[in-house]
């Protein structure tokens, strides 16, 4: 009997767990990031971070994990990213998975980028060209966009060198159910692929007689 309890128990929980995962919002801050090859002082106080979090009804914060520069590093050889094969990557993506970029919300973005190009007419197009991407893209995905939480510059360097200063802070979440849905058609998708090289490999007259 109590073993039945126990059990019982067990798969409330579990209930409990996949519902407060379908009603949550997945979010991602991003926190003092920096990349530069130009012989400028950081503000050593400013550390880079990364949030990981789970919002309910895009609220209450029931769950997150907080990686810093270290744990980014160690993450990364773990992991092996250069050892990717991009090409069963391209292989395996579906047009389909855009769908989710256009779920994604934008709570809190702000840029400021220095870049160069060795050609300063390349370096005014780079410049003009991201600047109007930008202000294209945030309002569609600003969450209650308001001046103060949506901010950028981007500034040209002049110097006949390819040169770049970027200093990026930024909060984007996405709901758990848009995630749910991708996940299957990737699962979906190769199902279908195995289900697809099952029958390629069977002769069509394997089973019929002469």
């Amino acid at each position: 009997m109590v073993l039945v309890f126990i059990l019982l128990a067990i798969l409330i929980l579990i209930l409990i767990f996949v519902i407060f995962i379908f009603l949550s919002t997945y979010r991602i801050e991003i926190q003092n990031a920096y990349l530069s090859n130009m012989n400028e002082k950081r503000d050593t106080k400013a550390k880079f971070k990364i949030v990981l979090a789970f919002y309910l009804f895009n609220k209450i914060k029931w769950l997150s994990l907080k990686l810093d520069e270290v744990r980014i590093k160690n993450l990364y050889s773990k992991i092996k990213l250069e050892n990717l094969d991009l090409k069963k990557l391209e292989k395996d993506f579906n047009i389909e998975y855009f769908k989710l970029l256009g779920k994604v919300e934008v709570r809190y973005f702000d840029l400021k980028a220095k870049l160069g190009l060795v050609s300063p007419i390349s370096t005014a197009f780079l410049v003009s060209g991201l600047s109007a991407i930008i202000s294209i893209w945030l309002p569609h995905v600003a969450v209650n966009f308001k001046k103060e939480n949506y901010k950028y510059i981007i500034a040209p360097v002049y110097k006949h060198k390819n040169l770049y200063k970027i200093e990026f802070n930024c909060i984007i979440q996405v709901k758990m159910v848009h995630i749910i849905n991708v996940i299957y058609l990737i699962v979906k998708k190769g199902r279908s692929d195995e289900n697809g090289r099952t029958t390629s490999n069977r002769r069509p007259y394997g089973y019929s007689y002469e």
